[in-house]
């Protein structure tokens, strides 16, 4: 089998590598030749030679979703999950737009041009968060505004012709990521829920707990059954104050979140992928460990202490091998105990190894403080 991955970055690079066990071959589809993916491939390719990227791959799946439109165009008729998914993952207005459509539970939300923001915001309600239509990832775009008289500072860092989406600032206890697989007949298996700690926009860990939510999960369920979705999905939701569980967003791809299923689950979601696209039986998403990650964001190997955090037992590098700049996803580290409180344990270990403070300000989760929509 012969699959083609739109995309070279570290995503890309770990279902290669899990894909290597499965005898399949890895094409990529890449502008830059050194990308993490690009090296571990049999063969890769830049948007110009498209036509020989596609004549090279069986199926074609991506690992991010800002893909130029001819591009999905051209690679649309063997392209898992279909384009239909990946054209809404486009727009964080239409992503809002389908959910409300649909009836999902998601924050109440407007949307306005720039230059009409700031009397949007006004009639909308201050606090709120807005974020760029376009290239949101890794808190990019993405502002908590107070006063209208924040907006001309944030207009500076955007074209004159983009849309903002408006949310309501919600008050939540915490942030949960649910990642499914769906397979071509229709059959799903949900991995575990992980509980997640952002710096910045950015998440800086997550482990799993013994928390479950049907609600979350039917929602993700009836997503994955919505969208027609073969491979992967995985949502963000928040768990508000009142226990209104909210969608926050989706990806239809390998998630930052799923990293710790490479050690803690019986499949990685990285491989339960490329089952799902290639009609192969889906792998159990059971838990083996408790088992979290942490990211490493905008640090170089000479900045990491890698003897003293290898030596916490459990911990794992994963190194993308990309050029340092600042908050960047340089690689990150499985954790896995033989406890939910050792784990915890563990990561506050590493994280202060890292020198990077945690956002829980030394409580454990079980005793989850309140923080605000970022």
């Amino acid at each position: 089998m012969k699959v083609g991955i739109l995309g070279g970055g570290q995503l890309g690079w770990m279902t290669i590598l899990e894909g290597r066990k499965l005898g399949f071959e890895f094409y990529v589809l890449d502008k830059e030749k050194g990308a993490p993916a690009c090296r571990v491939a049999d063969a890769s390719f830049t948007p110009d030679q498209i036509k020989a990227f596609v004549n090279s791959c069986d199926v074609i799946t991506y690992e991010f979703e800002h893909i130029d439109e001819s591009l999905i165009d051209a690679v649309s008729d063997i392209l898992l999950p279909s384009p239909d998914v990946l054209r809404l993952k486009k727009s964080r207005i239409e992503e809002k737009k389908f959910y409300r459509k649909m009836g999902y539970p998601t924050a109440e939300f407007s949307f306005a041009k720039a230059q009409d923001l700031s009397i949007e915001l006004i009639k909308f309600g201050l606090p709120a968060i807005i974020k760029s239509e376009k290239l949101g990832y890794d808190g990019k775009g993405q502002y908590r505004i107070e006063d209208p008289s924040q907006v001309e500072d944030v207009l500076k860092n955007h074209p004159k012709d983009e849309k903002f989406l408006i949310e309501k600032l919600i008050n939540f206890l915490l942030e949960f990521s649910l990642i499914g697989v769906r397979d071509k007949k229709g059959k799903t298996k949900i991995y575990p829920l992980t509980i997640n700690y952002h710096d910045k926009g950015v998440l800086l860990y997550n482990y799993t707990g013994n928390l479950k939510l049907k609600e979350a999960e039917d929602i993700l369920l009836s997503l994955m059954s919505d969208l027609k979705i073969v491979g992967l999905l995985a949502v963000e939701f928040f768990l508000c104050e009142d226990g209104r569980i909210l969608i926050n967003e989706m990806a239809p791809r390998p998630h930052n979140s799923g990293h710790y299923t490479l050690d803690g689950c019986y499949t990685s979601q990285f491989e339960n992928l490329l089952r799902s696209i290639t009609n192969l039986p889906l792998g159990s998403t059971d838990l083996k460990v408790p088992a979290g990650m942490i990211n490493l964001l905008g640090v170089s190997l000479e900045d990491i202490d890698l003897d003293s955090v290898l030596s916490v037992e459990g911990t794992k590098l994963y190194w993308y091998g990309k050029e340092k700049r600042e908050r960047r996803k340089m690689g990150h580290i499985n954790v896995v105990a033989s406890t939910e409180r050792q784990l915890q344990e563990k990561i506050s270990s590493v994280l202060n190894l890292l020198k990077k403070e945690d956002p829980r300000r030394g409580q454990m989760a079980h005793e989850v403080p309140h923080e605000g929509h970022f």
